[in-house]
């Protein structure tokens, strides 16, 4: 995929998220924030959206700053790092929206765990939050086609894992979606 290619797509993802996002708040009372489905560890609508701002914090604190990238031309092949697109692709939901993989949140994004380590989880920051790191990744989005993020190593969840600074926008677009689509399934149960 040539990176304009790239810049296009990303932007159709972002507003889709920012669509759903949008949905999700106008839409819903207090009462189903903080409702859950039944079972075990299951995660309450504000919990969904904690965990979306952990992820997000984790990969965005790692990302280059605009200026230090360096210029690139939008006709190149955009270089993604092979983890980088198996994350992506783990996170993608399928074509009817349920979910492909599930899998054991990490530590570091689990917000139960974020809690009892002293994080508060208040609907209103983390509203704040995830429309203010929707802009940070948009603002990656915005240079993916003139400035070089492929050559920025950025950590992953697991820090010995690294992804190129190309992948993080594909990435963590595709688990936004996917979590917004599990807060959307628990507020309609």
């Amino acid at each position: 995929m040539k990176a304009a290619e790239a810049k296009e797509h990303l932007l159709g993802r972002w507003q889709e998220c920012r669509k759903q996002l949008d949905n999700l708040f106008y839409y819903a009372e207090e009462e189903d924030l903080k409702k859950r489905l039944p079972g075990k560890g299951q995660w309450s609508v504000t919990e969904v959206l904690f965990h979306i701002n952990l992820v997000n914090g984790a990969y965005l604190k790692n990302m280059p700053s605009l200026d230090a990238l360096s210029a690139a031309s939008a006709d190149r092949e955009l270089k993604r790092s092979f983890l980088g697109k198996q994350i992506e692709r783990s996170m993608a939901l399928k074509p009817n929206g349920g979910m492909r993989f599930k899998m054991k949140t990490p530590s570091v994004s689990d917000p139960i765990k974020a809690q009892a380590r002293g994080h508060a989880a208040v609907e209103k920051v983390i509203f704040r939050e995830i429309l203010q790191d929707l802009e940070s990744i948009k603002s990656y989005i915005e240079v993916l086609d003139h400035k070089n993020l492929e050559k920025h190593k950025v950590a992953s969840l697991f820090p010995i894992l690294k992804v190129n600074g190309a992948d993080v926008p594909f990435v963590l677009l595709e688990h936004e979606l996917r979590h917004l689509a599990q807060a959307k399934r628990i507020v309609e149960a």
